[in-house]
């Protein structure tokens, strides 16, 4: 396996890093709701790019790459039990933090529940990786899917977002509840 010339191979990750850490953190973040589990996981995918990088592995598009090995390490991660009982200090801080409206901030929590309560889990996968701007064939990529079914997830979650946000919270069933099988 060729190594990489150490100066040309930092450059280049400090590049990818600068370009896309933060979208990767942000992705991890919304997953996880642990900034701190989700730093790590950011830093695991970077660490994992430099291994593939130093030992020759050409990466034709470093985003998608990253977004994929991001998403599978957080979906490992979130197997453990370990990663579903930490609670961030963050979280708490916002209990705390009274300079914030309790009411806007209880809405905003209920809507993001309401509309993930609708949402399939590929669906609501598919719609924050198009909120970081990624395409269709590139969304096909991180999940393994075909781009006509990243279309169709994303048309479909967002039908149903935009059900939720025109009828009252009352009246918001999904689908599951009103299909039993």
């Amino acid at each position: 396996m060729p190594i990489e010339p150490e100066g040309d191979l930092e450059l280049e990750i400090a590049q990818v890093y600068s370009e896309h850490a933060a979208g990767l953190l942000r992705f991890a973040v919304v997953t996880i709701r642990n900034h701190e589990a989700a730093q790590d996981a950011v830093q695991e995918a970077f660490l994992r790019y430099f291994i593939s990088r130093s030992h020759g592995q050409r990466i034709q598009t470093p985003r998608a790459w990253l977004f994929r090995v991001l998403r599978n390490y957080i979906l490992d991660s979130m197997r453990s039990s370990s990663v579903k009982r930490e609670i961030g200090m963050e979280q708490v801080q916002q209990v705390v933090d009274s300079r914030q409206d309790p009411e806007v901030s209880y809405h905003h929590r209920e809507l993001a529940r309401r509309v993930s309560s609708l949402l399939a889990p590929r669906e609501l996968e598919c719609l924050r990786l198009r909120n970081e701007g990624f395409g269709y064939e590139e969304i096909a990529t991180i999940l393994s899917l075909r781009s006509g079914t990243v279309g169709a997830l994303l048309s479909r979650g967002q039908k149903k977002i935009r059900k939720a946000l025109e009828s009252p919270p009352s009246q918001v069933v999904p689908e599951w509840a009103e299909n039993p099988c």
